[in-house]
Parts: structure tokens; C-alpha cells; sequence
């Protein structure tokens, strides 16, 4: 008896498609079962806790009121809209702004009505052998960068002066 007649039937019986055609429902068959029933091997990124102090220098009285401990902190031009992490402290104190003394030294000088606001902030971020900081996965945080930020109720710009991160021992 011949494996393969004229007809292209294995042994006679069944067609050689047919055979191919059950090889490939059994494959794929295996290739679901292995995918939802065995152990995740894959790797993943963890993120580390972040600590990083924000500058807002001159902000008018009606910030103080609009910015409050627990906000979530964005920046809507850089990201999707993920938050950059969570307002955890908030330090006030009087504006200034440099001008001339009445010696005739330059110095600073108080700006009437005008705030000073240091912003604690914690967040999420992957941080790079390098020791680049990026919040939110996406967003890349620097010290001395300016940038415009958003809360729930407020809007400006602020000089990021401090990033810790968790179990680092030297600020960035």
C-alpha cells in the first residue's frame, strides 16, 4: 500500500489538506492553552517612590486658596493626561522681586500682594541608570526646568528645586 495515492489521500483514507488543515487547529489549540495557562515570565518595570519641591515665585493671594494638599498635579501639553504626582505639602511665603536698594545696591524687595509658594510633591516615576527621572513613565522631570502645570483649580508655572528619590541617598 502506497502513503500517498494519486488522489493525494494519505494511506488511501484521508486527504493530505485535511491533515495539514487539523495540524494547524492543533497548534494554535496548544499555542491559547500555553498562553493562558502558564506562569508570566515576562519582565516588568518598577516604578520608584519620588519626592521632588516645586517654586512658584510671585503668585497673587487667590493661588493660595486654589492650590491645596492632595491635588493631582498635570501637565497637559507633555502628557496623556496622566497625573505627575500628589501635592503632599505646601510652604508659603512673602514675593519679591530684584530692584535697587536706596544705597544703590540691588537687592530684594518685597512684591506687594505676591506669594511665594514651594510645592512637596510625590509621585511615580522610572528612574534611569543615569539617574533621569521620568514621572508618570513618559514625562521627564529635571531640576531648574520650568514648566506650566495644572491642578484641579489653578494654572502656572513652576521651577522644579529638588528631586528625592526613594532609598537614594543624594537629591538630584
Amino acid at each position: 500500500m502506497k502513503i500517498l495515492d494519486r488522489d493525494g489521500r494519505l494511506f488511501g483514507k484521508i486527504s493530505i489538506i485535511d491533515v495539514i488543515v487539523i495540524l494547524v487547529v492543533v497548534a494554535l489549540a496548544a499555542a491559547v492553552y500555553l498562553k493562558n495557562h502558564m506562569p508570566h515570565t515576562g519582565t516588568t518595570v518598577a516604578t520608584t517612590q519620588v519626592v521632588y519641591q516645586m517654586q512658584l515665585e510671585n503668585q497673587p493671594e487667590y493661588m493660595l486658596s486654589a492650590i491645596q494638599e492632595g491635588d493631582q498635579l498635570f501637565d497637559e501639553d507633555r502628557t496623556t493626561n496622566g497625573s505627575l504626582g500628589t501635592i503632599v505639602d505646601i510652604q508659603v511665603s512673602d514675593g519679591t522681586y530684584a530692584g535697587e536698594l536706596d544705597n544703590g545696591t540691588y537687592g530684594d524687595l518685597p512684591a506687594e500682594g505676591c506669594y511665594n509658594i514651594l510645592l512637596t510633591l510625590e509621585g511615580e516615576a522610572l528612574v534611569g541608570a543615569d539617574g533621569s527621572v521620568a514621572l508618570n513613565r513618559v514625562y521627564d522631570l529635571g531640576v531648574n526646568s520650568n514648566r506650566s502645570f495644572v491642578t484641579k483649580y489653578a494654572s502656572f508655572v513652576g521651577r522644579v528645586v529638588d528631586i528625592q528619590i526613594s532609598g537614594a541617598d543624594n537629591a538630584q
